[in-house]
């Protein structure tokens, strides 16, 4: 397989396309990387991410294009900055990102593939002077089949390389470098390449960000993070906590409502946010905590309802607070609430959330799926309904809480032996 400058030689151009049209125009923005002009180099990062991958999407030009860029990444004129970070730290993000960008894709079942007439009607259509020609082709059923076999599936056959060209740089002597390229590392993994090594990378740390990066990819590839979960630096037991592996331990559920309802702000852990959190920190804790919790789970969530609710912010309302009411709702609003679901009512009733206005159109569709009034009076109404005759201790609208968290304690017990990582 061609990586390198190799690759602009050595691919047909013509038949590869990305969100613009035809890539024809993608080899001579992969020369300026290499550019000795700042502005060329910045053009360059520019039409990858524009065209190459757009929005998270991946094209046929996508697999050629993150080739040629794994066979440059030990050049020293990757060294340049662009922005905050280098160029070569950029492009590791760039091969993560198409990594990421079609793991999902192939979960899809996989299209019959195109034959020859068919792809040579999608490329003609795809560099017609014809507008109208150009963009309906988008809305053909064998564009995408081109995109699952020639983005997708090519990407994926192509991990292995990807990540050997990857691996020298997962102790590069810069911090956001190793950082990248543990992230690229672990999108390949997940893709069909290698497991990483990240010990050498675990090692040079220094920082909480690459911590928290080298754990989070550990859990992701499917290493064990137990470890970690007894930490002294709470971000790095959250990571630990979120890993696929621990849905099992009530121990790291216990450190996901931790720390999403902790004095410390998870949103504020980190200068440089790892990539894996794609929105909020703390919604993506309580995302996690809540798909780990059953319905009896609901009253161990409540004293992070009730820290969190009063000071969400009106834009994220819906996704801080969505996952426990949830949790306390799991078949919608019933007539009569139990006890905890009352008490989930009365704090929601209660808080300053925006009930109407353009803020509050996340937060009322919310609502509205749960089967939840969207009136604070109407709200309150619901928390006062059956509170004469449910019993202490039962709730009268969901099941009892008896899920296998609830009934673990949350103390950890201290760590024989401490981690590496700076605290950051």
């Amino acid at each position: 397989m061609s990586t390198g400058t190799d690759v602009l030689a050595a691919t047909d151009w013509n038949r590869t396309f990305h969100a613009y049209g035809p890539g024809t125009d993608v080899p001579g923005h992969l020369a300026l990387l290499l550019s000795d002009d700042p502005a060329d180099r910045s053009r360059a990062l520019d039409h990858l991410y524009s065209a190459v991958i757009h929005q998270g999407t991946v094209y046929s030009a996508t697999v050629p294009a993150a080739r040629y860029v794994a066979g440059v990444l030990a050049d020293p004129r990757l060294d340049a900055p662009v922005g905050a970070a280098s160029l070569r730290a950029h492009l590791l993000g760039f091969l993560r990102d198409a990594a990421e960008g079609v793991a999902g894709h192939l979960c899809e079942p996989a299209p019959p593939a195109p034959d020859s007439a068919e792809r040579d009607r999608v490329h003609a259509a795809l560099a017609s002077d014809d507008e109208d020609e150009a963009l309906g082709i988008w809305e053909d059923e064998v564009l995408h089949a081109l995109m699952y076999h020639e983005a997708a599936v090519a990407l994926r056959d192509a991990a292995p390389e990807l990540y050997a060209a990857v691996r020298p740089h997962l102790t590069h002597h810069d911090g956001t470098t190793r950082i990248r390229a543990v992230e690229a590392a672990g999108a390949l993994a997940l893709l069909g390449g290698p497991a990483p090594d990240l010990s050498g990378a675990a090692d040079m740390a220094e920082t909480r960000e690459e911590g928290a990066v080298i754990v989070l990819v550990m859990g992701e590839t499917g290493g064990d993070t137990t470890e970690f979960l007894t930490h002294s630096d709470p971000a790095i037991r959250a990571c630990a906590a979120l890993a696929p592996g621990q849905r099992g331990n009530p121990a790291a559920l216990a450190e996901l409502l931790a720390a999403a309802g902790g004095p410390e702000v998870p949103d504020a852990w980190f200068a440089q946010r790892p990539a894996y959190f794609s929105g909020s920190v703390r919604a993506t804790l309580l995302r996690e905590a809540a798909r780990r919790c059953g319905p009896g789970d609901a009253e161990r969530m409540l004293p992070v309802f009730r820290a969190l609710a009063p000071a969400a912010p009106a834009l994220r309302a819906g996704a801080d607070l969505g996952p426990m009411l949830e949790a306390a709702f799991p078949a919608g609003a019933p007539a009569r609430p139990g006890r905890v679901q009352r008490e989930y009512l009365r704090v929601l009733a209660d808080s300053a959330l925006p009930w109407t206005g353009a803020h509050a159109t996340g937060f009322a569709a919310l609502l509205e799926r749960l089967g939840l009034p969207g009136d604070r009076d109407a709200v309150r109404a619901l928390a006062a309904a059956g509170a004469d005759d449910a019993r202490p201790g039962v709730p009268a609208g969901a099941p009892t809480g008896g899920g296998r968290a609830a009934r673990e304690p949350a103390d950890r017990e201290p760590a024989d032996r401490e981690p590496g990582f700076g605290a950051g």
